[in-house]
C-alpha cells in the first residue's frame, strides 16, 4: 500500500461519538464523507432507558442505510457500517424515541 493509498483510506474512515442523555442526542447533525466507513461510539446515559442510532435515506425512515442495535443504559456500542456513496442530507434518529433525530450529511 502505498502512502497515497493509506491517506484515501484513512480520509474514507470516520468515527462519531454520540451521547444519549435526557431523552436527546447531543449531535443534530453528523456530517461524513461520501462512501465512509462510518463507525458510531453511542454512550446511552439514560439510565435503564434503551436507545440506538439508525440511519435513513429520509425523515420517513421507510428505507434504511443502517439500524444500530437498541442498547439500554447506562451502556456503550460501538457499530460500523457504510455511508453512502450518493451525496446528500439524510437522516438519522432513535428508532425507540423518533423525536432524537438530526441531519445526516454525506458529502
Amino acid at each position: 500500500m502505498t502512502p497515497e493509498t493509506a491517506a484515501a483510506q484513512a480520509a474514507k474512515s470516520v468515527t462519531i461519538d454520540i451521547v444519549s442523555v435526557n431523552m436527546a442526542f447531543d449531535l443534530d447533525t453528523i456530517t461524513v464523507p461520501a462512501g465512509a466507513e462510518v463507525t458510531i461510539n453511542l454512550d446511552n446515559q439514560d439510565d435503564g432507558v434503551p436507545h440506538n442510532v439508525s440511519f435513513y435515506t429520509d425523515e420517513s425512515a421507510a428505507e434504511e442505510i443502517f439500524i444500530g442495535d437498541l442498547i439500554t443504559g447506562p451502556d456503550k456500542v460501538t457499530q460500523t457500517f457504510t455511508a453512502p456513496d450518493k451525496p446528500g442530507t439524510y437522516y438519522f434518529q432513535c428508532d425507540v424515541h423518533p423525536f432524537m433525530n438530526g441531519a445526516f450529511i454525506v458529502e
